[in-house]
């Protein structure tokens, strides 16, 4: 049975909205990235002797998660405006 992100995409495609459908595949593909590699950490830190629960591996990651990403929005851009000189007024 197709996931639910799939049918989405796939919803996304054939409703001609082909970007977004580009847009969930990415969303997907990173959140599936993110398992993997929660999961791989996991295993490195059992092969080490380590239980994540010790560690505060949580609470590192709701620190880091909650981190500004330092990308301003787009209200919050300064904008620069070249001030023009006219040189023939010399």
């Amino acid at each position: 049975m197709p996931s639910d992100i799939a049918n989405e995409i796939v919803d996304k495609i054939f409703g001609d909205e082909k970007s977004k459908a580009l847009d969930a595949v990415s969303d997907a593909l990173g959140a599936r990235t993110y398992e993997l590699i929660q999961q791989r950490k996991l295993e490195f830190a059992k092969t080490m002797g380590f239980d994540l629960g010790d560690t505060a591996q949580d609470a590192a990651d709701a620190v880091a998660d909650a981190l500004p990403d330092n990308i301003p929005d787009e209200e919050e851009t300064p904008e620069t405006e070249e001030e023009t000189t006219d040189e023939t007024d010399s």
